[in-house]
């Protein structure tokens, strides 16, 4: 009997140590008034992706930066989702509403709907610290949709502080820096 109440006592410690909520986030492309560049080149199709990430941000929780040498991968800040999904979706959605007149597609896309062009990005770093500043770094390919043949690498290295203290501000961060991605790829996309 006594050894009953020692194990519920443990499990009513340890529910008490779980207290903490978690919260899930997501990635935005509401970047509130700022004008969004509108480009209306004519290119038929763009495709997005693969992304592909680094293994330390190929997770659930999200990768906070305490300092230089330091992270922490939060247990009660998580993506609603996979990271990788995150990314590809809001930076197609901001191409779109850089290309309105263009077809924009995640892959995986069927054969008859390849794109006239595809942008792949690979990510180094996407983390930041809260109330201070979030970082992308990687590279991004222009390549043919049908061949994969590169048109053109250029290297990621964006920066943005975040508005707000906390991990929603740093959240909002990180989206920022998906729409200043999308401003560089679209420059990419009009000037080949």
């Amino acid at each position: 009997m006594m050894k009953r109440w020692f194990v519920c006592g443990i499990l009513v410690m340890l529910s008490a140590c779980s207290n903490t909520p978690t919260q899930y986030h997501t990635l935005s492309t509401d970047m509130g008034s700022a004008a969004v560049p509108v480009v209306t080149a004519s290119l038929k199709s763009v495709g997005v992706g693969p992304i592909t990430l680094p293994t330390l941000l190929d997770r659930e929780g999200m990768v906070i930066r305490k300092d230089a040498t330091t992270l922490e991968v939060s247990d009660t800040h998580l993506w609603g989702g996979q990271l990788e999904d995150e990314f590809q979706r809001t930076l197609a959605q901001h191409l779109q509403s850089r290309l309105p007149a263009t077809r924009v597609q995640t892959v995986p896309w069927e054969l008859s709907q390849t794109p006239q062009y595809q942008v792949v990005v690979k990510l180094d770093q996407f983390d930041g610290t809260p109330g201070g500043k979030a970082w992308l770094r990687g590279v991004w390919q222009l390549q043919a949709g049908n061949d994969g043949k590169i048109f053109a690498t250029e290297p990621l290295m964006l920066t943005r502080q975040t508005p707000e203290a906390g991990v929603t501000g740093l959240v909002k961060a990180q989206s920022g820096l998906l729409a200043d991605l999308a401003n560089q790829i679209t420059r990419g996309l009009v000037a080949f």
